[in-house]
């Protein structure tokens, strides 16, 4: 939860720094990001003091951005902004929310609404197109310590005009009486379910007085009518052996299997580190907190379910996260999209192109609001005609020559491709020809490599002068799938193509339509892709493609 946050964030940060070392072979993959742009930019000012939080109203600027794309193609982007100084020195004062408009994928923005309340702080906002065209913004209305609100707003107009729909759940007393622990409502983040409903999770602290008690706990809420009301509260995620944890600032998604997922911190006891749960229907969760995200990632998490099936988690540690197994397990991407920032989240722009939109730090202080383009890295191409950039080496001795890429090899040498195309199902085809008798492969879902035989993790496909075409996998050691006897003769070109598809491997060797080998085997599920040769033998390579 915002408030509540930063405390944990600059020891977390140096530990983050220690423990993401980029490897050699993984530069700028398999996101790689370009150029920005900036939506809003708050002016600082002059302020008469801090707010009701402790803050400086001059300096703040804007924070917690979120986006939607329209049915029209346009985006549009919500930001809170602080332009007052607050509702504690005039009665109109608080956080704003502003709506921008995009018409040319976000590269581009104008102002198309500002909302407030008198006396309010508005933050945490998030937008929903409907079916119909509609546009609700959830958001949270708060007088911290004695009124906490989540308000929805609906646009008929394509956000430029809103107007007061519903509210989700709310808790106000008098003054000072709802703090010491704060009972606040905060963070709702909605979805449009399989039946056609509007759902919404969000942090709810109502429940620390209550018995059994929670400090706090993930809510949802269910809206059968558009968002105009909302059913009774269902439990997401808490923990019923410890009343101190704080699940909070939940976000959820759709995945292409059909299944919701949800993500979230939970703070008090596990150091803002990020969860996940899943649900068949989105409206049934496990009792329980969850499962704890194994990648650095802490603190306000955003999630996105890009169209190819693939996961991207992103927080405020900064770390990008992927998961190629509907986050059962989680890599990290090795450059961030920015440094220092908070409330980040993803969206997926183009069929290989995501953005993040994020609070970005600023030397006036406070943050403005950017969004940066990343491409994502999901097919290769080289006929090694020209060279072999972009190819990382782990011994043996390589050129580009005669228009294939060549190795002499002495210990099954490899060279790895970076950027990396780490996909959850892909194609991988080449040429393979053995210059003299040893074998020879394509190597692929490759992490953590060095010098040496089996010095990685990942899988290799590959043919031998032995007379066998053969499937298995690396961890440091060589474990073999599958083999299959058939004839392979030197000085010969053998096309070979390997498939992954949820874990099932390919392997086709000359014949495109049957496979010589099939595996199933979900060991590794993310990496590069390369070539390999065998023990002291000559290769040569050609042709390399992944789609």
């Amino acid at each position: 939860m915002i408030k509540k946050w930063f405390a944990s964030l600059a020891g977390f940060l140096c530990l983050a720094i220690v423990a993401t070392a980029i490897p050699a072979f993984a530069a700028n993959g398999p996101i790689v990001w370009g150029t920005s742009a900036t939506v809003t930019n708050i002016n600082t000012f002059t302020d008469a003091g801090t707010d009701a939080r402790g803050l400086h109203p001059g300096t703040f600027g804007s924070e917690y951005p979120r986006m939607v794309k329209l049915a029209d193609g346009s985006w549009l982007a919500v930001a809170a902004i602080y332009d007052n100084n607050g509702y504690t020195k005039v009665s109109w004062g608080g956080t704003r929310l502003q709506v921008f408009r995009s018409t040319d994928n976000c590269r581009t923005w104008t102002l198309a609404a500002t909302l407030w309340e008198d006396g309010r702080d508005l933050d945490n906002g998030q937008l929903l197109q409907l079916p119909n065209g509609d546009i609700l913004l959830a958001m949270r209305s708060v007088r911290w310590q004695e009124s906490y609100q989540l308000r929805v707003y609906k646009s008929t107009n394509g956000g430029t005009g809103w107007s007061y729909l519903s509210t989700i759940d709310q808790n106000n007393g008098a003054p000072g009486a709802l703090g010491n622990p704060d009972k606040g409502v905060y963070e709702p983040h909605m979805q449009l379910l399989a039946n056609g409903s509007v759902a919404v999770m969000y942090a709810n602290e109502k429940h620390v007085t209550e018995s059994p008690s929670y400090s706090q706990i993930i809510s949802e809420k269910i809206s059968t009518n558009g968002g105009a009301s909302w059913g009774s509260e269902i439990y997401v995620a808490w923990d019923p052996s410890n009343a101190g944890a704080r699940p909070g600032m939940p976000v959820w998604t759709k995945m292409t299997n059909g299944q919701y997922i949800v993500t979230y911190e939970v703070c008090g006891t596990q150091s803002c580190r990020i969860f996940t749960k899943k649900s068949a229907d989105g409206t049934t969760w496990a009792s329980g907190i969850g499962t704890m995200v194994s990648t650095n990632q802490q603190g306000g998490p955003y999630l996105l379910s890009l169209a190819d099936g693939r996961l991207v988690l992103t927080s405020n540690s900064n770390v990008v996260s992927l998961s190629n197994d509907f986050g059962n397990t989680w890599y990290n991407n090795d450059v961030p999209a920015f440094g220092n920032t908070l409330w980040g989240a993803l969206y997926q722009t183009g069929t290989n192109e995501i953005a993040m939109i994020d609070s970005v730090d600023r030397s006036a202080g406070g943050h403005n609001i950017q969004v940066r383009f990343g491409t994502l890295t999901g097919s290769y191409a080289n006929d090694f005609a020209a060279n072999d950039n972009g190819w990382v080496k782990y011994g043996g001795t390589w050129n580009v020559s005669g228009g294939t890429y060549n190795v002499s090899s002495a210990n099954a040498d490899k060279s790895l491709l970076t950027p990396y195309p780490s996909k959850a199902s892909y194609t991988l085809e080449g040429d393979i020809k053995l210059n003299n008798a040893g074998q020879a492969s394509f190597v692929f879902n490759v992490t953590n490599p060095g010098t040496g035989p089996d010095a990685q993790s990942g899988y290799a496909a590959g043919i031998n002068s032995d007379g066998v075409v053969f499937l298995g996998r690396f961890n440091n050691n060589w474990t073999a799938l599958q083999t299959l006897n058939t004839a392979i003769a030197v000085n010969t070109w053998y096309h070979m193509k390997v498939t992954v598809n949820a874990g099932t491997i390919r392997v086709y060797v000359g014949d495109m339509a049957t496979p010589k080998l099939t595996v199933t085997d979900t060991t590794f599920t993310a990496g590069t892709i390369g070539v390999r040769g065998g023990f002291n033998n000559s290769v040569s390579f050609d042709n390399i493609n992944l789609y």
